[in-house]
């Protein structure tokens, strides 16, 4: 999966970053993997209101989606429920605004999930 996220500030070059974060994914949870100032990712990037959250989720594994103004959830392989949108199977996203923190809880056969947080 390729994203593009517009940076806060003009005229900056292009960049690019990469990390390996299997150990904090396989530890189960959401990862911060790429946001901006003080987001406390692996990855920073220029746009200080956006949060790329990861997660390798086991079987009936439940997480709170990151409470933000937007948030786009995209499910990149298995399955899982989400409070207030039902099942949700392998290539479904979600796009949320000012949802508080729904429940997110992992399918049969687990689920990973990508969720972009944003002002």
């Amino acid at each position: 999966v390729q994203m593009w996220v517009v940076p806060d500030n003009q005229g900056l070059p292009p960049g690019y970053e990469q990390k390996d974060v299997t150990e904090a994914l396989e530890a189960g949870g959401l990862v911060a993997v790429a946001g901006g100032e003080g987001s406390g990712a692996a990855i920073h990037i220029n746009q200080r209101d956006a949060v790329l959250w990861a997660g390798w989720l086991k079987p009936g594994e439940e997480v709170v989606v990151p409470d933000a103004a937007h948030a786009h959830l995209f499910v990149a392989l298995g399955s899982a429920e989400l409070d207030g949108a039902g099942a949700l199977e392998q290539g479904d996203a979600v796009r949320l605004t000012e949802a508080g923190s729904p429940r997110l809880v992992a399918g049969p056969e687990g689920a990973e999930v990508l969720i972009w947080a944003t002002a």
